[in-house]
């Protein structure tokens, strides 16, 4: 398989693009709008059309990994609501130095938190979606929870948590390439 193969399989080929894609025509076919007329003399730049728009529903490719798509969506949820009490909370704090850093801890705990329960709804897609998701889970748990501690209480103990915590999500990345 070649490396044009590969991307197009990526971008266009594998079923959920299909899906999105057939999806996203329908609707835009349903609002009036038609996709623009490609020259038939760039074949490079054509797209194969498509005879039957597939009849996959995105629950279905999911199967039985669904319940990460469940807590992807408790961390954004959650994820929210953190953020919203931190810049809160400190607010409150005198001392504009302790303030600043504690909002710098804060922030990267909540922008980890979010970025993660995002990429937690793809976990079913994954090629070992319970090794992935368990690992980004603890990663998000630790490094999110260390730092958001960190930030509302200005106690290090739990610091070096965070980097283990780190270590796992590096992991759960990684394991998305084997």
């Amino acid at each position: 398989m070649s490396v044009a193969d590969t991307v197009e399989y990526i971008t266009l080929g594998n079923p959920v693009s299909r899906v999105l894609i057939s999806s996203s025509s329908a609707m835009l076919r349903a609002f009036g709008l038609r996709p623009k007329k490609l020259p038939m003399d760039q074949p490079s730049m054509a797209m194969p059309i498509q005879q039957s728009p597939l009849k996959v529903s995105l629950h279905s490719l999911m199967g039985s990994h669904y319940n990460f798509v469940r807590i992807a969506g408790l961390g954004g949820a959650s994820a929210i609501f953190m953020g919203a009490y931190c810049k809160y909370f400190l607010k409150e704090v005198s001392d504009p130095k302790e303030q600043q850093e504690s909002q710098a801890f804060a922030d990267v705990a909540n922008r980890i938190h979010f970025l993660h329960s995002f990429a937690l709804m793809c976990m079913p897609l994954a090629h070992y979606p319970l090794v992935t998701g368990a690992l980004m889970t603890a990663g998000t748990v630790l490094f999110s929870g260390c730092m958001y501690y960190r930030a509302l209480t200005g106690q290090r103990r739990l610091q070096h948590y965070a980097t283990i915590g780190g270590f796992f999500l590096i992991g759960a990345w990684l394991s998305l390439v084997v």
